[in-house]
């Protein structure tokens, strides 16, 4: 008997999928086929194609992650609503367990049997409403996934279809947690939420306003929608649903929005990088002015250079002596002595881009500029001094003598009346400018003071050691006021917060520590550089830090956050806001500006 077309194409389908080893069961029978479609059926398809959303892609793909990632982004979200204003907070306050539990279940399906464990611990303390506790028990008693297949009450709690969990909440309310789990990486949150949950936005036709305030209703608690009418029923249900929410005045939902912004993560700021080319002389230092319009630069070679960040030249005007030149009777032999002097005048009136200061006899680790750039610039050498250079003459007007050694770093208080340095003799000193012998010696460090720093009340100084401390200084008594120990490599950077709350510190061990100086203990712990740190800045707000060094990479980190003190140790700090690498160029120098921008500086390695 001769075999159709058809035969012949329902023969080769059939082969195909029995080698892919498809069983009968699973291989399409001539039945399935539908060789026509009515009109009705092809606008609901379309129809069906057209609402197709990312949001129900979302719920019919898998829920997998690792256990850490659930623990992090439920502890976030959490957080989120426990701290939202009111009325987002009561609306959105019953998602959390049904979202608590689905989290745990899916942990122990994927064999997670011990992270879920310290999830159930470490969360299940938030739930102590009486209508909890027995699912909790029963959630506690599961191990495996084979006791979350043939447990009844967790059987009857996973129903997605029939059965799933209604929330009825707010269109605003709905927004504000919709815009949480799709900013942040909250993505298996989001899946929970589509796959499990189930939203009515309640909407009201006057829009709840009465008499100038915001009323809201008492919303039901999260419940299962097939007893969601059984609930209603009984008196224990209506007592809940009748009970009234305190209300809040405007001038209160105000204040509670304003204090809910500033607890917000800070803004990341822009970031202007100031890169050092073809630095053969060896790059040891940058600095920028506090007026942003001069940058400086300290060189292995003894000299320092200055640079003009705004179109002008620097000017030069004419003075008594300069000890960077050294003139010659053999240069000037044939001229007359007013010719002399009409070329001394020329050169030392010169303008250009740049200028070079030379003095110091070994290389030049630090420079400052005083509050006025134009007026003086101080600077601390290998040759154990300290020198301060007129910008106008561009000259070299006093020495500072007093260390022993190299003197690796300075800083002058905000009211230029005083500055300080540290040196490889293990000291710190107090100067004052009228006075080339200093005021005050800081002893008390067993190795090189690295780094110096001026408290914003100038009535304190911080310095960093290769002893792996840092100690707190008062100035009037010259006496150790706190001793921070707990870094494991030389202090190369310190930084204060502009409140006078906070110390940063880093160095070789690439970890920074903030401290807080009421008590003197460390409140973070900020991990994630991956090579020594040389440079730290705090912004006006105290709340965000800025950071780099040698692994080419300026960190930003969020001080005021606060983490679970569970979480996971991992590569970098969850306090990180963002990372952002140079091509190849070391960080020195970082410092905040005005308009949120951050300045950086450093030499192309």
């Amino acid at each position: 008997m001769k075999r159709s077309k058809n035969d012949h194409i329902r023969s080769t389908i059939s082969r195909y999928f029995k080698r892919r080893q498809f069983t009968e069961s699973e291989m399409p029978s001539r039945k399935d086929l539908q060789r026509e479609q009515g009109v009705k059926d092809m606008s609901v398809r379309r129809r069906t194609r057209s609402r197709t959303s990312v949001d129900n892609a979302l719920s019919l793909s898998s829920i997998s992650g690792d256990a850490t990632a659930c623990d992090q982004q439920f502890t976030r979200m959490k957080a989120f609503i426990t701290g939202a204003v009111a009325p987002y907070c009561t609306e959105l306050q019953p998602l959390l367990f049904p979202m608590f539990a689905h989290t745990f279940l899916e942990m122990l399906c994927n064999g997670q049997k011990v992270p879920a464990q310290k999830f159930h611990e470490r969360h299940s303390d938030t739930f102590k409403e009486e209508k909890y506790q027995a699912f909790i028990k029963v959630l506690k008693k599961l191990e495996a996934k084979s006791d979350v297949l043939t447990t009844k009450e967790v059987i009857e709690f996973r129903l997605v279809v029939e059965n799933r969990h209604t929330l009825n909440v707010s269109e605003e309310a709905l927004d504000y947690l919709m815009r949480h789990l799709k900013t942040e990486d909250n993505m298996i949150m989001l899946q929970m939420f589509n796959q499990y949950i189930k939203t009515n936005v309640i909407i009201k036709a006057d829009g709840g306003l009465i008499n100038g305030r915001i009323e809201m209703e008492a919303l039901p608690e999260v419940c299962d929608e097939s007893q969601l009418d059984r609930n209603n029923q009984t008196a224990d249900g209506l007592a809940t649903l009748d009970k009234p929410h305190p209300e809040l005045t405007l001038e209160e939902e105000l204040s509670a929005a304003i204090k809910a912004v500033r607890e917000l993560p800070p803004c990341l700021p822009s970031i202007c990088f100031f890169t050092f080319l073809n630095t053969y002389q060896g790059l040891c230092s940058a600095n920028i002015s506090g007026d942003k319009k001069k940058l400086s630069g300290c060189f292995e070679d003894s000299s320092i250079s200055v640079w003009n960040l705004e179109p002008d030249v620097l000017t030069r005007s004419s003075a008594d002596c300069d000890v960077s030149k050294i003139v010659l009777s053999a240069d000037y032999i044939h001229c007359t002595e007013a010719e002399i002097k009409e070329k001394l005048a020329q050169k030392s009136n010169q303008s250009a881009e740049t200028a070079k200061l030379l003095g110091h006899r070994g290389p030049v680790y630090k420079s400052r500029f005083l509050a006025d750039s134009k007026s003086y610039l101080l600077s601390c050498s290998e040759d154990s001094t300290v020198r301060l250079w007129n910008m106008s003459s561009q000259t070299n007007t006093s020495i500072y003598k007093g260390h022993s050694s190299a003197v690796w770093d300075m800083n002058i208080s905000s009211t230029d009346v005083w500055f300080a340095s540290c040196s490889h003799d293990t000291t710190a000193k107090l100067w004052t400018f009228d006075r080339t012998f200093p005021l005050r010696s800081f002893i008390g460090h067993t190795f090189d003071v690295d780094c110096i720093e001026f408290h914003p009340n100038n009535n304190y100084i911080a310095t960093g050691s290769g002893d792996k401390t840092v100690r707190f200084w008062c100035i009037s008594e010259g006496r150790t006021v706190r001793l921070l120990q707990g870094h494991r490599g030389s202090v190369l950077a310190l930084a204060f917060s502009p409140d006078g709350k906070l110390l940063a510190s880093a160095g070789e061990d690439r970890r920074i520590r903030v401290w807080d100086l009421g008590t003197g203990n460390v409140l973070k712990d900020l991990r994630g550089h991956t090579d020594t740190v040389f440079a730290l800045a705090f912004d006006e707000n105290s709340s965000l830090l800025a950071s780099g060094g040698s692994d080419c990479c300026v960190r930003l980190w969020d001080v005021k956050r606060t983490t679970d003190t569970h979480q996971v140790e991992g590569h970098s700090s969850p306090e990180l806001l963002g990372a952002f690498p140079t091509k190849s160029a070391l960080i020195s120098y970082l410092s905040f500006a005005p308009y949120n921008v951050l300045l950086a500086a450093g030499a192309s390695s």
